[in-house]
């Protein structure tokens, strides 16, 4: 069986130099996870191989040798050329099954390209889809949902090569997230369900990972490591042992929870990833973060920060409260709260989401071009921003947040933090070299204060002699 992971847009969405240079010269980020577990699981009789096209100079060429069926993977962004790897397979002969989060939010759509489309959890799915392919009788879905819950199982990173990864030993540990923010594709298409992986097998891979490959440092490639206080308080005790660093994604509930926080910071824990969204409490209102308390974020930041856990702040631009001068607000809100890093993706109302119906019905969708919907790309109609406007503030948070200026103000000089500091220069550097290399100069949210605008900003995008659309 091939498995393929279609090139994203995420990887060439800037400069592929400036990438490599932030990277330490690899070709991708993260190692396709959801192809490597696909392949643990495929049943006895298969010989598997994995085709990443994010780490090929040129695209994947489909062919029938040794083939006997072809498993794509693909998020959103991925969707268009999934698609087309597809039916480049079908018109080959080949049978072809698609899953991910996109196939999973519209089967019917990745049923005009595939025979089968597996819905939801690769485990519950896959072995399914090819015994029937086997015996001739497959069904067109297979709904993870329709069978028994099946453990997260260990990714065979045997069939990928770890020169080609910056993070190739990334570790699952859960999966799901109790929580229903209405932005978000994990309650979308798996509910509020939240599972967690035996621990025992926690730690064997990453027992694996250290002796093989000389990892010490990881990455728990969850929405929600801490979902589940009690089960977390058990794994960290158990991966204390072990002498590793990690870092992962969690709620903000775990500020509430001092025990937790010790058993995070015993284990290793260097950092945390908290998706904040905004620190105005009617934007959380929007996106559903029933269990947030925008007036108590700072008191909470500093709570875990206290246990020596850095921050990593995610901010969403583009909720219907959102100007200009709140996404500049949510910007100071960062610097102040001293957080080590912080990132502003634009709101993408992704397939099968609460924000995706809300703004369909409303007519606010600009298009569904699948590769735009990257985080980088304004896909639907703002209420108090254009376009435009929306861009140029996404860049101007990236700029002003990752200035020298500001990271002295948020990491200072002692205690030292080399990792953040190494990190905060990468990326200041990074957006040095991109806007030279353009001839563009960098944006700020006073551009948005002055006379000319419309002229700044329209230059700082790249848009030369344009002007901004009417709000």
């Amino acid at each position: 069986m091939r498995l393929i992971n279609p090139r994203s847009p995420l990887t060439t969405i800037t400069m592929p130099d400036l990438i490599a240079r932030m990277t330490f010269s690899r070709r991708v980020l993260f190692m396709p996870l959801n192809l490597a577990i696909c392949a643990a699981v495929v049943p006895d009789g298969w010989d598997v191989e994995i085709i990443d096209e994010n780490v090929t100079d040129n695209p994947h060429v489909p062919s029938v040798e040794g083939v006997d069926a072809v498993g794509i993977g693909a998020m959103t962004t991925q969707a268009t050329r999934a698609y087309a790897l597809a039916d480049e397979y079908r018109t080959l002969g080949v049978p072809v099954i698609i899953g991910g989060i996109h196939a999973s939010a519209l089967p019917e759509e990745a049923l005009d390209h595939a025979a089968i489309v597996c819905k939801g959890d690769a485990e519950s799915t896959l072995p399914h889809a090819l015994n029937d392919l086997t015996a001739g009788n497959p069904r067109e879905i297979y709904d993870w949902a329709d069978y028994d819950p099946a453990p997260i199982a260990t990714p065979r990173k045997d069939l990928l090569n770890p020169a080609d990864y910056l993070v190739f030993n990334p570790i699952q540990t859960t999966r799901g997230c109790p929580h229903g923010c209405t932005f978000c594709t994990t309650p979308a298409i798996f509910g509020r369900k939240f599972r967690q992986r035996d621990i025992g097998d926690i730690v064997a891979e990453i027992r694996q990972a250290r002796d093989e490959f000389n990892s010490r440092v990881f990455i728990f490639s969850d929405d929600n490591v801490a979902g589940n206080h009690k089960w977390a308080l058990e794994l960290f005790d158990a991966i204390a042992p072990l002498g590793i660093k990690w870092a992962s994604q969690c709620d903000i509930l775990i500020a509430r929870n001092d025990k937790l926080l010790r058993a995070m910071r015993r284990s290793g824990c260097l950092g945390v990833i908290l998706g904040l969204e905004s620190p105005t409490a009617s934007t959380l209102q929007q996106a559903g973060k029933r269990f947030a308390h925008a007036e108590l974020y700072l008191r909470d930041i500093k709570r875990i920060q206290s246990h020596r856990i850095s921050i990593w702040g995610s901010f969403i631009f583009g909720f219907d409260s959102d100007s200009w001068r709140q996404c500049m607000d949510t910007v100071r809100f960062a610097q102040q709260a001293r957080l080590c890093m912080s990132c502003y993706p634009i709101l993408t109302p992704y397939p099968g989401t609460q924000i995706f119906d809300q703004y369909r019905s409303e007519g606010r969708l600009l298009t569904t071009d699948w590769e735009c919907y990257n985080g980088s790309t304004v896909v639907f109609q703002p209420k108090r921003m254009t376009v435009v406007e929306l861009r140029h503030a996404q860049m101007a948070a990236f700029n002003e947040f990752y200035s020298i200026s500001s990271a002295f103000t948020r990491l200072r000089i002692l205690p030292l933090k080399a990792n953040s500091w190494m990190a905060n220069i990468a990326i200041n550097r990074g957006l040095e070299y991109y806007y030279s290399r353009k001839g563009r100069p960098k944006p700020h949210f006073r551009d948005f204060a002055v006379w000319d605008s419309e002229q700044r900003i329209a230059r700082s995008l790249g848009l030369t002699g344009a002007t901004l659309p009417p709000n």
